[in-house]
């Protein structure tokens, strides 16, 4: 919370009871999405900025329908796969702080409310989380574990400087963020950036054989938030099937049946999902092995032609 908000114990309540309105909200339009502790910090910031409820709860529901909806599960089994791929990514770009955390077999938990809260739990500037608020919300879901491993990318030094301890390496780690100044976030971002294009995270999935599931709101975001319209509005149920009212990865690994079935809507939406992302795959295939332009275009344009075709009989309707 704001320093303003800590000095004043009236705002304090008050903007308690507005933040409680707000997720509340969230979870009463979609009951299947499960509060995890850390939401109530990214819809704060939301209200903060905003100053009233209602854009904070709209803001707050497209967070959590696109941005974390993993986490929203009735686990975190989710959110630790794509920390998972942190270490895949340290791996490639700092094998020797790969290699110092392997060593200490320092799981990824430092890094969980960096991921949870998009580091809004772990800093006190308030216009260094908003500088990475703005970042996040225009850019892919995992972009947050692209700062992550840009930022210890960046203390390399002061990380192989750590005494050889696992509690020493794991606080010392866990309260990177703090040292961060406001232009060092500019740098991070930037770094984060030029990462996330280098290794998207259909390649770190593939690098570290370790794939999230289809409906996952990592591989559904092609699909789903990069097609929403504000003048012609699609219910989130027409892009991510939520089968009996559950979240869509436990309605998927819960029915093996609606899995195996060719016709089902949800393997009707993950061959979507795939024919999108190999549509992008073969036109950056394309272009970087400087094919003429037409061809990598022919060849992206019919692989979603047949995506929307398989759209079409999903009955998704503006």
């Amino acid at each position: 919370m704001s320093v303003e908000y800590r000095r004043d114990a009236d705002a304090t309540k008050r903007r308690q009871a507005q933040l409680g309105t707000v997720v509340r909200s969230v979870l009463r339009s979609y009951p299947w999405l499960g509060y995890y502790q850390g939401f109530h910090e990214l819809s704060l910031i939301f209200l903060s900025v905003f100053g009233s409820e209602r854009p904070a709860i709209e803001a707050s529901k497209m967070v959590a329908l696109f941005f974390v909806r993993d986490a929203m599960a009735s686990n975190l089994d989710h959110v630790m796969q794509q920390l998972q791929l942190l270490y895949v990514l340290i791996q490639a770009i700092s094998p020797e702080i790969h290699a110092l955390l392997d060593e200490l077999e320092v799981p990824p938990f430092f890094a969980i409310s960096w991921v949870l809260t998009w580091f809004a739990h772990d800093l006190d500037d308030f216009q260094s989380i908003c500088r990475i608020f703005d970042f996040l919300i225009v850019s892919p879901p995992m972009q947050v574990v692209y700062m992550a491993a840009a930022m210890l990318k960046r203390s390399e030094r002061d990380i192989l400087a750590y005494e050889r301890d696992f509690a020493v390496v794991h606080t010392g780690l866990s309260k990177l963020p703090l040292a961060v100044k406001e232009k060092g976030w500019r740098d991070i971002i930037d770094d984060s950036y030029h990462l996330q294009a280098e290794y998207p995270a259909t390649r770190l999935q593939h690098m570290g054989s370790c794939h999230l599931p289809k409906l996952s709101v990592v591989n559904t975001f092609e699909a789903t938030w990069m097609r929403l319209d504000p003048v012609r509005p699609l219910a989130f149920t027409s892009l991510v099937p939520c089968k009996s009212g559950k979240h869509p990865l436990e309605s998927a690994a819960s029915s093996s049946a609606v899995r195996a079935a060719g016709n089902s809507k949800e393997n009707r939406m993950a061959r979507v999902i795939d024919l999108t992302s190999t549509a992008q795959k073969a036109r950056n295939l394309a272009l970087q092995h400087k094919w003429p332009l037409m061809v990598a275009t022919v060849a992206s344009a019919t692989m979603l032609m047949y995506a929307w075709l398989l759209i079409q009989q999903l009955q998704i309707h503006a």
